[in-house]
């Protein structure tokens, strides 16, 4: 397994890299609405996590799901669980308290469900963008009779995004040679932002408007009929699971207003 220097997309054989991107695409609400609608609770969501992981390690991308989920959930961890433990409304149970603050049990255990049902759909949406190519995404949507525009639309940020990680790490390499000082304390880092972002963002513009003026000369908005390098396999059987997953979607919706 390796990484694409360009994409999160992380080459494999596996089955679930043979799926059709709709079938990973499907499954995503699928979890976001058991972790969060139905049932909803903190057991589901790690249920969630275990399975999602549990794809990731048999598809050969767990190393890179879990570098990336960490890293994502952990700044957000270390805000809202003091936060929450601290203030949220519904806190009576203290478990610890110094100096006027007392930390509660309710707010900790708030917080760990909001971060639970955060890792759960994340994971998800990680086992789709790391095995799934961009361009399988964009020739299933087009094949599917969806407009170019709209395929380009849905595929392009699979691509931009990690050009831009590449790219901000190109701009703080070259900015630390020319002297900036981006490890210092937080004023420091606050300072050093414009002389990072400004490249970043006017970088960007130009490279919309080179892909812009690539995809013209290709004919992008030409009606007619175009033909795909990339086959993305299908089968009934994966019809009939992205269909399933669509009928619990809407079924653990309906039931949650039910009750």
């Amino acid at each position: 397994m390796r990484a694409s220097g360009t994409t999160l997309f992380v080459e494999g054989q596996s089955r679930l890299h043979g799926c059709h991107p709709f079938s990973k695409l499907f499954f995503i609400p699928l979890t976001g609405v058991a972790a969060y609608v139905e049932p909803g609770t903190v057991q589901a969501a790690v249920f969630l996590i275990v399975l999602n992981m549990t794809l990731a390690a048999a598809a050969g991308v767990l190393p890179t799901a879990w570098k990336i989920t960490w890293r994502t959930l952990l700044p957000l961890a270390l805000f809202m669980l003091p936060i929450h433990g601290f203030l949220y409304p519904g806190n009576h149970t203290p478990l610890f308290s110094r100096q006027g603050l007392t930390l509660y049990a309710e707010g900790l255990r708030f917080a760990g469900t909001i971060l639970a049902q955060l890792a759960a759909v994340l994971s998800a949406s990680l086992l789709f963008v790391l095995t799934t190519h961009p361009a399988d995404l964009i020739a299933a949507l087009t094949k599917a009779g969806w407009p170019s525009s709209i395929a380009y639309l849905l595929g392009s940020p699979l691509l931009m995004l990690p050009a831009m990680r590449d790219r901000t790490g190109v701009i703080r390499a070259a900015q630390q040679a020319r002297g900036l000082d981006s490890g210092a304390n937080i004023l420091g880092r606050i300072r050093s932002l414009p002389p990072l972002v400004a490249p970043l963002v006017l970088g960007a513009f130009a490279e919309i408007e080179q892909r812009a003026i690539a995809l013209e000369l290709r004919g992008f908005h030409s009606s007619a009929s175009k033909t795909s390098l990339r086959r993305v396999p299908d089968s009934t059987a994966q019809r009939l699971v992205r269909r399933l997953f669509l009928v619990a979607t809407v079924f653990l919706i309906l039931y949650r207003i039910m009750i």
